[in-house]
């Protein structure tokens, strides 16, 4: 402790002191230490001013620095200054008291501090001191009286004051001379100047430099831009504002100087210039971005994989991609390449970077892509294909399929392969059908083949269905191949695929048919069941086999089936068929399956016009197998709108009978349909008796020709035989069709006391009344008898007639009525 002041023999104790509530104590202690201000003391009371964190503490110690001003020396201001880190505003107020002691001799402290922060707070400070210190107007004035040289050997200590007051002095050196005489004197300073600008780092400088940007010096613009560099976006931020108005000299150079630079920091600002219109300025800017790119991929390069995944790294390669993401488009079309290129470079750091816009990299560059897959390593070249195939944006997985559609390289088969055998279930559906379709190339086709013996049935089962989805012509065949499939899910799912509509026909049905071999039953009954509703002529055919399978559930299905499809064609091709044809095979329906007549007679009261009426013509047909439990089904329907309905419903009814069946036909001798009256009249026969005589006598004089016969015939049945004058005024009727039906009604009567009435006609200039004439004499005597009376009709001029002479004549004999 030697070197203490012998007025201070206790630092300790006098600091004691200095912090005591005794104010005078410490006012002593203060000035105590003032007189004896040294580098020890110095030391020991900044060491002090770290331990305690009590501002109140703190502020009196540099009360004391500041008390000691004129006796800091350069080393003791150094370590003073080092406190000046702390953001207090009391403490920077007190810090201004201790640098209006600033000096010459230890200036230097102050200006090393001013070159290496940037805190725009601790400048104000150090500023506020070196101008009440008198310092900065001694080093004015000293430059004033200085030649140029002198200048030069000064320049350095007047730029290390970064005083804005200086900063005319700087600008004026900056600028370019205008004399010519000062011309070279002035480019030497400049060339000083520029070894110590990177010194100033005031923000002011900062915007005068801005500011008077036009008027610098192009040869010092380089220097200054070097030295504003360290403020980072700001300064960026305030080149690039309103730089497009900028002449295009001047826009050029600015540039230029950017790509000197190569900062990251100007990255997205450069952009927009690659649109400018001064053909020599996109070309830079294209130049400056390939570089900062570049170099940052070098950067990350160096590091580990752990590293590059750290959130502050992805950060950094997201602030790259984002601008040339957002600018892949048409409009940069001249610098569309780079981008591609660029993102490439980046993505290996990110590969997500190259799958969001994989389709876009492959429109612009594609020849660039493919070579960049192709200098990959294998399998970090698979990983990305098949990312991308597996890929949520499916323009990403399309765009993979492009590349993978090329045979010819030879990484190409191993990647379908893996995708296929490995990753196929994680492609999205859309991407899983145009891969298998792109599998369905012949040189391919093989390895869609072999995956299908996968051992995921599910896989299997996947890449089946897109192949049925896709109408291949192949697709039938490979379905074909795996209809034994050992998994029955499988096997089921290629029967829905044979749902489909490009399946349902004649090859479609003759795969599925083979399903009836399968050896599981349900396999077989859901085919059964899909047959059902397809047409192919060998349906029937392998349906009949099953009707002699030893499982009753398939032989009851097949026999359904039949009886189905049978039903269904009978109905579809109905109005096609012949009397005979609807008939025989109604009679059979009806056998093979029980509910069919209850289904037709149900079908009466349909809402759809169109099955009732066809309901109505297969019950015509098959009239006479009306069940008479299905008599409610006929009730329910005799007052549908359609007269066809009426008329077979009338017609069954009548078949059935029952004792209030002939007082409900009453009402419809009067309906207005012919049919309708007539089938009623007919339906009366049956049901009715003589009773009813006068509610059928009134369609003796109907204006149809059928129910005026009908009527005949029904009163005959009943016993009402008073008819003659009706047929009399029937056979003398002007409409050959009412001399027709008179005729034919004679016939059904079979008496033959209207054999005379018959031969009264049988020269009746129309052939259809003397063709029924004769079938009506047929039906009343024997051909023996008839032949004098129909011989000469062998030579009628109508065909229809002689044969129904020569049908009578050569007809065995019947019983004699």
């Amino acid at each position: 402790m030697g070197w203490f002041s012998r007025k201070i023999t206790d630092p300790e104790e006098t600091f004691s002191q200095l912090i005591s509530k005794d104010k005078k104590e410490a006012e002593r202690a203060k000035q105590d230490f003032a007189k004896n201000m040294n580098s020890g003391f110095v030391e020991f009371l900044c060491e002090k001013f770290e331990q305690h964190e009590a501002l109140e503490v703190r502020l009196i110690i540099l009360e004391v620095f500041a008390a000691a001003n004129n006796k800091l020396s350069e080393d003791d201001l150094r370590e003073v200054l080092k406190l000046i880190k702390y953001p207090d505003t009391l403490l920077r107020e007190t810090f201004k008291e201790i640098l209006v002691g600033i000096n010459e001799e230890n200036l230097k402290a102050v200006t090393e501090v001013l070159a290496n922060t940037m805190d725009t707070g601790i400048h104000r400070t150090i500023q506020y001191g070196i101008e009440k210190s008198g310092i900065l107007a001694q080093l004015l004035e000293k430059w004033n009286k200085y030649t140029v040289k002198e200048q030069i050997l000064f320049l350095d200590e007047i730029v290390r004051l970064q005083n804005p007051k200086t900063y005319p002095i700087f600008l004026d050196i900056l600028k370019e001379e205008t004399v010519e005489a000062r011309k070279e004197e002035k480019k030497i300073i400049q060339v000083e100047f520029s070894k110590h600008v990177d010194k100033i780092k005031s923000p002011e400088f900062l915007d005068l430099c801005i500011r008077e940007l036009p008027a610098i010096a192009p040869n010092m613009r380089y220097p200054v831009f070097k030295c504003l560099q360290m403020h980072g976006k700001v300064f960026f931020e305030k080149v690039f504002d309103g730089l497009g108005k900028k002449s295009e000299g001047f826009r050029q150079h600015t540039i230029k100087l950017m790509e000197q630079l190569s900062d990251a920091q100007s990255y997205p600002y450069l952009f927009p210039f690659l649109l400018d219109n001064y053909k020599s300025i996109p070309p830079v800017v294209r130049d400056t971005i390939n570089t900062i790119v570049k170099s940052f991929c070098e950067e990350i390069d160096e590091l580990t994989p752990e590293e590059i995944k750290k959130p502050e790294i992805q950060e950094k390669i997201r602030y790259f991609t984002g601008p040339l993401e957002e600018h892949l488009n048409d409009r940069f079309f001249h610098s569309i390449k780079l981008f591609t290129e660029c993102l490439l470079r980046l993505g290996r750091f990110d590969q997500d970077v190259i799958l969001r816009n994989f389709s876009k990299i492959y429109k612009y560059n594609e020849s660039y892509l493919k070579s960049f897959l192709n200098g990959l390593e294998t399998n970090e070249r698979k990983k990305l294909l098949i990312d991308a195939c597996c890929y949520e944006n499916t323009d990403t997985g399309r765009t993979a399929l492009k590349i993978l559609a090329d045979p010819t390289q030879n990484y190409i088969i191993e990647t379908l392969n893996t995708l296929l055998l490995e990753h196929f279930m994680e492609v999205p559906s859309e991407i899983q059908a145009e891969t298998i379709n792109l599998m369905m190339d012949p040189r391919l086709q093989r390895f869609v083949t072999e995956v299908l013996y996968h051992q995921d049935p599910a896989l299997r089962s996947r890449i089946l269905w897109i192949l049925g989805e896709s109408g291949s012509q192949n697709a039938l065949n490979i379905l074909e191949t795996k209809l034994r499939d050992p998994d029955y899910s499988v096997r089921e799912n290629i029967l829905k695929i044979l749902d489909m509509d490009h399946f349902q026909n004649a090859a479609g049905t003759e795969l599925l048919m083979n399903f009836l071999k399968d050896t599981d039953s349900s396999i077989v009954l859901q085919t059964i069941e899909r047959l059902k509703d397809r047409d192919h002529p060998k349906i029937i055919g392998a349906l009949t086999r099953l009707l002699s399978s030893n499982v009753a559930e398939l032989k009851q299905a097949a026999h359904k089936a039949i009886a189905y499809i049978t039903r269904r064609k009978y109905m579809i091709g109905f109005d096609k068929m012949t009397d005979e044809t609807k008939y025989a095979i109604g009679t059979s329906l009806i056998k093979m399956d029980p509910n069919f007549m209850e289904d037709i007679t149900r079908d009466l009261s349909a809402s759809d016009q169109r099955t009732r009426v066809l309901s109505a013509k297969i019950l015509e047909v098959l009239c006479d197998h009306i069940p008479v439990e299905l008599k409610t089904h006929l009730i329910v329907a005799i007052q549908d709108p359609d007269p066809h309905v009426r008329a077979v419903v009338i017609m069954g009814l009548g078949k059935i009978g029952g004792p209030s069946v002939a007082g409900m036909l009453v009402a419809f001798l009067k309906d207005q349909d012919d049919r309708v009256r007539a089938n009623a009249v007919e339906a009366m026969a049956e049901v009715g008796d003589i009773s009813l005589a006068d509610e059928i006598l009134p369609c003796l004089h109907d204006d149809n020709n059928r129910v005026r016969a009908n009527t005949i015939i029904t009163l005959w049945k009943l016993g009402y035989y008073q008819i003659y004058d009706a047929i009399i005024e029937m056979l003398r009727h002007p409409d050959k069709w009412m001399r027709a039906s008179a005729a034919f009604a004679l016939g059904e009567l079979q008496d033959s006391r209207f054999f005379g009435v018959l031969l009264q006609v049988i020269r009746d200039p129309e052939a259809d009344v003397r063709r029924n004439v004769v079938r009506a004499l047929a039906k009343l005597a024997p051909a023996y008898t008839l032949a004098p009376y129909i011989r000469p009709l062998r030579f009628d001029p109508d065909e229809g007639v002689r044969k129904e002479v020569m049908s009578v004549l050569t007809a065995k004999p019947p019983n004699a009525k």
